[in-house]
């Protein structure tokens, strides 16, 4: 009820007719103000950004590997963006990368404590941390940072990082531009991934006769709706630097948009490649694919309808092809607590289908065969991005789909 222009709440179990009108009296007793809307344990009952109320088993909701169980951890808020990067400081501490925004750090403990950081950085796709320093893989920064591959060195040693400095400028971006930073399994190079509408760098070094062209003795069509009509050879690609941003190297080009890349047991890399799911049902249709990545890589992508087919003999061909869909993480299962043979497994993420799939590895002569198996799956699950170390595992819609690679 109002009183001199100042407003005060009481509450009563029955009224009197009419007790909601102008200058009605009311009696009541004094309501106790216990917190604001939105507050935990009830979050945001009239609707809203949800609220995490802490870890939640959603193991039910979805198709899990027996043994194994779900749990989300937090729900990313809309101003907060939409997470698809994701690394851990050496204090265990989750770093992640939003779409088109800020970096953030997120605490896990009895509560999650999430904290965007004062980096001059945005639209990270790629994050790894490596030795006290964050490597940022720079996609759509705009007037925040240009494309390109930055470390962000902690000069004060407080855990932070706060330096930024520029490692090597690129030419790309949108959704097939600079994308995973990975550590090699010695520690000793930093491998990036990107899409085919990524620009190559001048390298150092090329473990791929800098050689390529499209390579037709007959024509071919570009895309009929104009996708990548300007995009040729080499296509997506896959290079690798110190971690000082010295020698540059080549490794594998051929590709179409492999998002994320990773190392075996053994120490081999392999990247999950998208398809052009316009191309469905058409001769020239190549489905997502994994490539074993040895160096100086070919994987055959071309402008339009002039994709390699897998029998060219300077063309490595795939792993094994999953079908349509859209790859964005893939990681190792080495180090983690599971069962011996997902240890030894490779796990690709598939945004479409809201997939994760396990894929078992049977050596082949100088490469590999691969069997996949249905690992996470259901609706609602548009899974994007793994963490390398033994953590999490976070949808699109902001979600923590595994908490621990753990039984």
């Amino acid at each position: 009820m109002a009183k001199s222009g100042a407003t005060s709440a009481q509450a009563a179990d029955e009224a009197k007719a009419g007790w909601f009108q102008s200058g009605a009296e009311f009696k009541g007793a004094p309501v106790r103000v216990v917190g604001a809307m939105g507050d935990k344990p009830w979050g945001e009952v009239m609707g809203g950004q949800p609220q995490q109320v802490g870890p939640e088993d959603m193991t039910a909701k979805f198709k899990v590997a027996k043994g194994f169980r779900l749990e989300r951890l937090y729900t990313v808020p809309k101003d907060q963006g939409s997470w698809v990067s994701m690394t851990m400081d050496d204090k265990g501490r989750l770093i992640c990368g939003d779409q088109y925004g800020a970096i953030y750090r997120v605490t896990v403990g009895e509560e999650l404590e999430v904290e965007p950081l004062d980096i001059a950085l945005a639209g990270a796709q790629g994050l790894l941390w490596k030795d006290g320093a964050l490597y940022v893989s720079v996609n759509a920064g705009g007037k925040v940072a240009k494309a390109g591959v930055y470390r962000v060195d902690d000069t004060n040693g407080d855990g932070t990082p706060d330096k930024v400095v520029t490692l090597m400028p690129l030419r790309g971006g949108g959704e097939h531009g600079p994308h995973a930073l990975v550590e090699s399994p010695d520690g000793k190079w930093i491998y990036v991934s990107c899409g085919n509408h990524t620009d190559p760098p001048e390298c150092d070094r090329y473990l791929v006769p800098k050689v390529w062209q499209e390579d037709h003795l007959l024509a071919r069509r570009p895309d009929a709706r104009g996708h990548a009509r300007s995009r040729m050879a080499p296509g997506g690609w896959v290079a690798r630097f110190r971690p000082d941003g010295s020698q540059w190297e080549m490794v594998g080009i051929g590709f179409r948009n492999q998002y994320d890349i990773a190392f075996n047991d053994k120490g081999d890399l392999f990247a999950y490649d998208a398809d052009m799911e316009w191309d469905l049902g058409l001769p020239w249709y190549r489905p997502t694919r994994v490539a074993h990545v040895v160096p100086g890589l070919e994987s055959g992508w071309r402008n339009g309808t002039g994709k390699w087919p897998k029998y060219y003999e300077d063309s490595m061909p795939s792993l094994i092809d999953i079908g349509p869909g859209s790859p964005t993480g893939f990681l190792s299962g080495k180090g983690a607590a599971f069962p011996e043979r997902y240890q030894r497994s490779l796990f690709a993420l598939d945004w479409t289908f809201g997939t994760i799939s396990a894929l078992r590895l049977k050596e082949d002569g100088a490469s590999y065969t691969a069997e996949r198996e249905e690992f996470v799956a259901g609706p609602g699950l548009p899974s994007i991005v793994p963490l390398r170390q033994p953590s999490a595992v976070r949808d699109n819609r902001g979600r923590w789909v595994q908490r621990r690679l753990a039984l």
